[in-house]
């Protein structure tokens, strides 16, 4: 006790030192923005109340009931969804208490934590996820918390993730402070860099949508007049890639911001949809009867990707059976010729039908011309941003 006068003795902060085996780490769930991982949660502090007197250098205590009389930290990871300790086939505690009254708590644990992601690079993306460990209840002068100094996270070097590359020398571990209205908590905080790998999406996304693409130019060498072939050929690679758009949008959450998976997406989609409308256009262009001479619009496709000797043969407006009757008909000036029916014009008007099939030869070198610069665009853009290092996340990224 304090004499009079006296002053009451001012307790030292227990310091706890912490140190993480990361046992397993789960795959991140973009939808739901949070990502599943397996601890060993390893704390060490000093209860000088617990030193061991005799020969025995340190027990170990396996009684829950003698474990709870015990005084711990009242560890809390901030941004935890759900959380379970193992218990099978006892619970997984582990509390040690050697001579000199260090204890080792360890418990493995399974953390569902939330990881605010960034999907403007997706599927070219790189995440930064982690937690804060501090206290609950006790402030920064009952309890301190510090990283361990010789291998504050570990980890098995057959580790894998799903989909992701952990960056090694992208970890990092730091101390900090929590200020709330309730007072300042000692706290740690670990994150960890995610890059995406794109082996996943390459095969399932990629190289399908290129081939529904190549699939839709197909149209570019068929008739004009080929109306079911071409409408069917380009209706149903539009729907098959929405399709394949809708099940990508499922596994992502409704931001409202372009990734780079709308941008390859909304590309492939303008191509089949221009394959479409190109259509459209050369059936009517073939169709239509011309009157004068065409404009300059319409002689220049003609004029820069000219049609071959058969397709301007039926330029004429004349039938492919007139054409045949007219060229097995002998040269005999003697031979009977019926004369024309009244009324009939003497000849029927041209139509538009080489400018038709000119606007397709254009269009097998433009689509596929235009699709390849856009690749060569969209690569190497969005593979450099992947592995450009970039800032990591601020300390509001891992508040509560």
């Amino acid at each position: 006790m304090c004499g009079r006068g006296g002053e009451m003795p001012v307790q030292e902060p227990t310091v706890v030192t912490v140190q993480v085996f990361i046992n397993s780490f789960g795959s991140l769930n973009a939808a739901n923005m949070d990502y599943n991982i397996d601890v060993f949660l390893r704390q060490r502090w000093n209860d000088h109340r617990l030193q061991l007197s005799g020969n025995r250098t340190r027990i170990t205590v396996l009684d829950p009931a003698m474990q709870a009389k015990i005084w711990k930290p009242d560890t809390y990871f901030n941004n935890v969804k759900d959380a379970s300790v193992h218990k099978v086939t006892m619970p997984n505690i582990l509390l040690r208490i050697d001579k000199n009254g260090d204890i080792l708590y360890s418990m493995r644990v399974t953390l569902r934590l939330t990881c605010s992601m960034e999907f403007a690079d997706y599927p070219f993306d790189e995440q930064v996820c982690g937690s804060v460990i501090s206290s609950y209840a006790n402030t920064d002068d009952v309890i301190i918390y510090e990283w361990d100094q010789d291998l504050p996270i570990d980890m098995p070097d057959e580790l894998e993730i799903a989909q992701f590359d952990l960056l090694e020398d992208r970890r990092v571990t730091e101390s900090d402070t929590q200020v709330y209205v309730t007072g300042n908590f000692s706290s740690l905080k670990v994150s960890f860099d995610l890059r995406r790998q794109n082996g996943y999406h390459v095969l399932q996304t990629y190289i399908p949508t290129i081939l529904i693409v190549v699939i839709s130019w197909v149209s570019f060498w068929l008739d004009p007049n080929a109306v079911p072939g071409r409408v069917s050929l380009g209706v149903t690679t539009l729907l098959t890639l929405t399709t394949l758009a809708s099940g990508i949008r499922a596994q992502l959450p409704p931001v409202s911001y372009v990734k780079a998976i709308d941008v390859w997406i909304g590309m492939c989609m303008i191509m089949v949809f221009g394959a479409l409308l190109e259509f459209t256009f050369v059936n009517w262009l073939a169709n239509k009867k011309m009157i004068g001479e065409p404009s300059l619009a319409f002689r220049l496709p003609l004029a820069l990707f000219g049609s071959d000797e058969e397709e301007v043969g039926l330029d004429s407006g004349v039938g492919d059976s007139d054409k045949v009757d007219s060229e097995a008909a002998p040269d005999d000036t003697n031979s009977y010729q019926d004369p024309e029916p009244s009324g009939a014009d003497p000849k029927e008007p041209k139509n538009y039908y080489s400018h038709a099939m000119a606007i397709d030869r254009l269009c097998r070198g433009f689509f596929p011309g235009a699709f390849l610069i856009f690749n060569l665009i969209y690569w190497p853009y969005y593979l450099m941003r992947q592995h450009t290092p970039g800032e990591m996340m601020d300390d509001t990224s891992f508040a509560a």
